[in-house]
């Protein structure tokens, strides 16, 4: 193909949105949780209460008063990696208060993670991939940061724990594309750039499991699609 005709054959992809994503519709939403809230235990703290306190809150389900659900993971199932991972985006785990904050994460591969030690205790991050270690990082003082980037070879969801206090439990979740998004305090998500065409759309939470819709993205317009989860 000639220089003249591949910059004719970019030019109409960037007008029709097919090139990384350019001027694509969002996929824009809520997840609700519709039954009453679960009653949730105060977590046991077994180590360190000197600094960590007796317990700590559950933050496995985190429900608005009109019942949006923080910390679901809203993605497109094997979508096209229309655009690579930014090398230099920088993605934050913390220890502190004796949790990982944020509890849920997501990412795509190809992009930073750093984890930090924001207590004056040691924190020992175990990360899991099924059942493989993917890194075990020692964080024994506050304020040592360590990276994780060159550990994350595979897409997939990286479970969090800690081999020195049980209760500590996190999850990033690690893309090979760009549309994803985690729910804010409200619920809401967005997902940007999607060209047009046909999706299978999951949304995933720790506890209440995943929830799937076909959904069709168009050139025109935003896309509306709510997720419903309820008691097991």
């Amino acid at each position: 193909m000639n220089a003249q005709l591949l910059s004719l054959v970019l030019i109409a992809a960037l007008v029709g949105g097919t090139v990384g994503g350019v001027d694509g519709a969002s996929i824009v939403g809520e997840v609700k949780f519709t039954d009453t809230p679960p009653r949730l235990a105060a977590v046991k703290v077994t180590k360190d209460q000197d600094y960590c306190g007796a317990t700590l809150p559950n933050d496995s389900y985190l429900i608005d008063p009109n019942g949006g659900l923080k910390n679901a993971v809203v993605f497109i199932e094997a979508a096209p990696v229309t655009t690579p991972a930014d090398p230099q985006k920088l993605n934050v785990i913390e220890n502190s208060g004796c949790r990982y904050v944020p509890r849920i994460h997501a990412m795509q591969k190809g992009e930073r993670l750093r984890i930090r030690n924001n207590d004056p205790k040691l924190h020992i991050l175990h990360s899991y991939l099924q059942q493989k270690t993917v890194f075990m990082l020692s964080l024994p003082f506050k304020n040592t940061i360590l990276e994780a980037t060159h550990k994350i070879r595979d897409a997939g969801i990286l479970k969090l724990v800690c081999d020195t206090h049980a209760w500590m439990l996190g999850y990033v979740h690690v893309f090979d594309h760009p549309f994803f998004a985690v729910t804010d305090d409200k619920g809401a998500f967005s997902i940007a750039n999607v060209a047009p065409g046909t999706y299978t759309l999951k949304a995933w939470h720790e506890e209440a499991g995943v929830r799937i819709q076909e959904i069709t993205v168009l050139e025109d317009g935003d896309v509306r699609v709510d997720f419903q989860f309820s008691n097991k």
